[in-house]
């Protein structure tokens, strides 16, 4: 099984500079580098706040008033000054912290939500790069076989054993093989370059050029019931249904309670001050409730709606990558035979060339054979590796 035959490796973090650059570590540096993972902290506030102010009793800000009054014959002055504010009722209140904490729960779930498309590029520009750089290794090694090649054919030609076109023919192998390089060069500068916008360059530099370095496996899991995308489903359907809750039961504007104290002096000195106490209770809002609660309505229908969607949608990437990973497995047993037989005929026919029992050309595409064997199956490993990382991301699991 897959689980048997990879490894895993996790340097510590203080050793990055000096160790292969993991999955995980790269999915570390990109998650640093996102504006909304730096404002997660004042973002987590901001919810904490909104709660704390739909708990509260008041609801909205008081207000102080303050006036007087001049001139009649007597010359009677009079002074006010007043207090007013908002209550919130403890049924108005649990109502709005409950839609507060909706919101809150959707956020925290829109963040887990955009982790996990952030470990989704990380986790394909990582392999890109891995695979390039495996290829790349591959083709500098091909170089030198066919320099090699060229060498003891140019040997042989100088010798008189061997006719002016094998060394052409060995010359002509050797700069395609050299093509190769600089075009496998190419191609992992421009993968590498992919994952440099997401880590940065600090990052990059801490990623080994080898192609046969040990580097972090995930393994691949079961499905997760608390998938981001279903917890932020989930989550949408209990906001909107608390939203729904507060604009069907909160109609009107929240009564307020005031206090007035009067002053009132004569050109006698003689002074008299009055208090009054007043309570307002708005009525009449359903009308102008409506339009709300016909919005509030419609997102919690397409909350409902949405979620069995996703989990029909989660459900197939689930089974696509989990296909396409046992596809994987069944190809790496034949690659490995046909590469481990492709060699044997290659080493063989390189021996049977260099005692002049065999041409050229055969040998030729004896090595060519050999490599494209070899190639196929280091492009397998890598995209065996690739798939147990596309299905834990289907599964909704952080590298």
């Amino acid at each position: 099984m897959l689980a048997s035959s990879l490894w895993a490796q996790s340097p510590a973090p203080t050793a990055l500079a000096l160790s292969p650059l993991t999955l995980s570590e790269a999915y570390r540096l990109a998650l640093a580098a996102q504006p909304w993972q730096v404002a997660q902290v004042e973002r987590t506030r901001e919810q904490e706040a909104r709660a704390r102010v739909a708990d509260s009793w008041l609801a909205d800000q008081p207000v102080i008033e303050s006036g007087w009054r001049v001139g009649n014959r007597e010359g009677a002055r009079e002074y006010e000054i007043g207090l007013s504010a908002p209550i919130a009722t403890p049924y108005r209140r649990s109502l709005q912290l409950g839609t507060a904490r909706g919101e809150a729960d959707v956020a925290q779930a829109t963040l887990t939500q955009q982790r996990l498309k952030l470990a989704g590029e990380v986790r394909e520009a990582y392999w890109a790069v891995r695979l390039a750089s495996a290829e790349l290794a591959l083709a500098t090694d091909e170089a030198e076989r066919a320099e090699r090649l060229a060498t003891d054919a140019a040997r042989r030609s100088a010798a008189g054993d061997a006719a002016r076109v094998d060394t052409l023919q060995a010359q002509a192998a050797l700069q395609a093989a050299r093509s190769a390089v600089v075009d496998s060069e190419s191609k992992r500068e421009q993968a590498k370059q992919a994952l440099r916008a997401l880590i940065g360059d600090a990052g990059l530099r801490a990623l080994a050029e080898e192609s046969e370095v040990r580097v972090e496996v995930e393994q691949p899991r079961t499905l997760l019931r608390d998938h981001p995308s279903l917890l932020l489903a989930a989550r949408g359907v209990s906001a909107a249904r608390a939203k729904l809750k507060e604009v069907s039961n909160v109609l009107n504007a929240a009564p307020s309670v005031s206090l007035t104290l009067t002053n009132e002096r004569t050109n006698g000195a003689a002074s008299a001050t009055s208090a009054r106490i007043g309570v307002a209770i708005p009525f009449g809002g359903a009308p102008r409730a409506s339009p709300r609660i016909a919005q509030a309505n419609a997102e919690l229908i397409e909350a409902q709606t949405n979620e069995p969607l996703v989990q029909q949608q989660l459900r197939a990437e689930a089974e696509s990558a989990q296909r396409s990973l046992s596809a994987i497995e069944k190809r790496i047993d034949v690659l490995t035979e046909r590469a481990r037989l492709a060699t044997e005929v290659a080493e063989l026919y390189a021996k049977a060339y260099r005692v002049g029992e065999l041409d050229l050309p055969t040998r030729l595409r004896a090595e060519g054979e050999r490599a494209n064997a070899t190639l196929a199956l280091a492009r397998t490993r890598i995209e065996q590796q690739h798939a147990v990382s596309r299905v834990n991301q289907s599964l909704g699991i952080l590298p």
